[in-house]
């Protein structure tokens, strides 16, 4: 019995020192951000914003690939970061701001792969967003 309240103390105690370090989201962020005027950072801020993306943290995807697009819009990763922000609206069912950001793709980068797949979200959720 007391091995295991002692051991209830010693997570409560882990958790609560976890709780307080920063996500490695925020951190490399942060980095980041000090080092903007660097001819890296747009790089940087693609590959981060894939991370959240990947790791599902969709609201942090979307602030971090508008970051990088602000920075080097022309970035060779900067259509797919286009295409994805419209992923990340559709994930937080904010379906009108997905239909936007899937059009602004397509007229951005009109040959790209993905841009039958950005038709196709704009249709479906056209339709979702009428009811």
């Amino acid at each position: 019995m007391i091995r295991l309240f002692k051991l209830i103390i010693f997570l409560g105690v882990v958790l609560f020192i976890v709780s307080l370090i920063p996500s490695s989201i925020d951190w490399a962020e942060g980095v980041i951000d000090r080092y903007q005027d660097k001819p890296w950072a747009a790089t940087a801020y693609y590959q981060l914003g894939n991370h959240a993306y990947r790791v599902l943290q969709f609201d942090r995807a979307l602030e971090i690939y508008k970051k990088a697009l602000r920075k080097d819009p022309e970035h060779v990763i900067a259509p797919i970061a286009r295409f994805r922000i419209g992923v990340c609206y559709e994930r937080q069912k904010k379906y009108r701001e997905a239909i936007r950001a899937y059009e602004g793709f397509i007229r951005k980068d009109p040959r790209h792969y993905l841009v039958p797949q950005a038709k196709n979200k704009i249709k479906t959720l056209k339709e979702l967003n009428r009811d």
